[in-house]
C-alpha cells in the first residue's frame, strides 16, 4: 500500500470517528429540545454559541486552524438547532 492510499484510510477512520460523534451530539441535542420546550426556552443561544465557539478554539494545539474550527462550530451548531427545531416541531404536532 502507498503513502497516499494509507493516508486516506486515517481519513476514513477519522471520518468514522467523527460520525459517531456527530450522532452522539445529535442525540443530546434532542434531548436538549425536550428540555428547551418543557421550559420555555428559545432554541437558539447566541451568547452560549459564542462561549462554544471560542472554547472549541481554546483546544487547538495548532493556531493556524482557529477560522476552521470557528466555521466548523458554526455549522455543527447550526445543524443541531435545525433538529432542535425539528423535534420541537414533532413534539408540538403529538400535543396537538
Amino acid at each position: 500500500m502507498g503513502k497516499h492510499e494509507a493516508l486516506r484510510q486515517q481519513i476514513d477512520q477519522i471520518d468514522r470517528e467523527l460520525v459517531q460523534l456527530f450522532e452522539k451530539r445529535m442525540e443530546v441535542s434532542t434531548e436538549i429540545a425536550a428540555y428547551k420546550l418543557a421550559n420555555d426556552i428559545p432554541v437558539l443561544d447566541a451568547e452560549r454559541e459564542k462561549t462554544v465557539i471560542n472554547k472549541n478554539i481554546s483546544y487547538l494545539h495548532d493556531r493556524t486552524l482557529d477560522s476552521y474550527v470557528s466555521e466548523f462550530s458554526k455549522h455543527l451548531m447550526e445543524l443541531s438547532r435545525a433538529r432542535q427545531k425539528e423535534c420541537l416541531h414533532t413534539q408540538h404536532s403529538k400535543m396537538s
